[in-house]
């Protein structure tokens, strides 16, 4: 029956009971038969004959979600079981963008290969929607980023925090702004999370030009709200991909960027002053995302726990 069900699973990927033939090495009459076999049993057939690519019946869609099902339940029972027996084996798949995988992220990793050196680690980037899809797709076993999650489907744990500031180059700033920016250094150093670090009012800035990122980045409409919030409309002088590269072309003094404070230790050039934003949209929250009904093992549970011992987790909550 196991046999049978891979032989149907494979006749509805590829569409075609030939293609599906020559991908099981077996003759195609001998998949027709087996196939015929499992359609006799239920009483109805499961495929369209007449239709290319070949198309499920009604009884062959739901013959395939139960089938789903059962290989997912015995997916999860062999990651149980493996788990169970050696916990410092095997692979985990994670994933975030870009950025998270840049700056917070290293460090963790570093610090889960010493003390789980078995555990094989693939990692994957893309936006937070891909994310989302990978993650629904069983491609990643935990997922991170800072945009809104569908907690019908994941369950969600904090495990770092940045904030959102403003780089301005020194020459654009305008006089009467001087006094609230911050220096690469103060910055660095955790002033912004002082309560006494000077807040901006962005609606000084109004006529700068901006760099932001890309229309379908969820950090540029973050970014966006800040903005909406504070009743400036920038002008946009470019779009770009990628948050660190908006922060390079700062530096070079091409317009007003909106970046992070994990992102400035890295450079401690005093060409750009660092603006603290008066909005709570400033302040993100990443989460690692697993599947609600999914096994969690106890390496995923210790690569999210290797978070806890980082200090960009201040103030983080328990998971949901």
């Amino acid at each position: 029956m196991e046999t049978d069900m891979a032989y149907i699973c494979e006749v509805y990927r590829t569409g075609s009971f030939s293609q599906a033939a020559r991908n099981l090495f077996m003759t195609q009459p001998a998949l027709s038969i087996a196939v015929r076999r499992v359609e006799e049993a239920i009483g109805a057939p499961l495929f369209e004959r007449g239709t290319q690519p070949l198309a499920l019946t009604e009884a062959g869609k739901i013959y395939l979600r139960r089938l789903m099902e059962i290989k997912r339940i015995e997916e999860e029972m062999d990651r149980e079981l493996k788990d169970y027996l050696n916990a410092d084996t095997g692979e985990l798949t994670i994933g975030g963008s870009q950025y998270f995988n840049a700056y917070i992220l290293p460090t963790v990793l570093h610090r889960y290969n010493l003390s789980h050196p078995g555990i094989r680690l693939n990692i994957l980037e893309d936006n937070s929607k891909i994310i989302d899809r990978w993650m629904a797709e069983r491609t990643l076993d935990i997922g991170f980023h800072s945009a809104e999650i569908d907690t019908s489907i994941f369950h969600r744990q904090a495990v770092a925090k940045d904030e959102i500031l403003l780089a301005i180059p020194r020459p654009l700033v305008p006089d009467d702004a001087l006094s609230a920016g911050l220096t690469a250094q103060q910055t660095a150093a955790g002033l912004t999370r002082e309560a006494c670090s000077p807040l901006a009012d962005i609606s000084l800035f109004s006529g700068l030009p901006f760099l932001l990122l890309s229309e379908s980045n969820q950090f540029r409409q973050r970014c966006l709200a800040i903005c909406k919030e504070k009743k400036l409309q920038p002008t946009v002088r470019f779009c770009i991909e990628q948050l660190e590269t908006s922060w390079h072309f700062a530096r070079q003094g091409l317009g007003a960027a909106f970046i992070t404070n994990l992102m400035i230790a890295r450079a401690m050039d005093e060409s750009l002053l660092y603006y603290k934003l008066d909005s709570p949209l400033a302040q993100r929250t990443f989460h690692a995302l697993t599947r609600k009904q999914a096994f969690i093992s106890r390496s995923m549970k210790d690569f999210i726990r290797a978070f806890s011992q980082k200090s960009f987790n201040v103030g983080i909550t328990k998971a949901e």
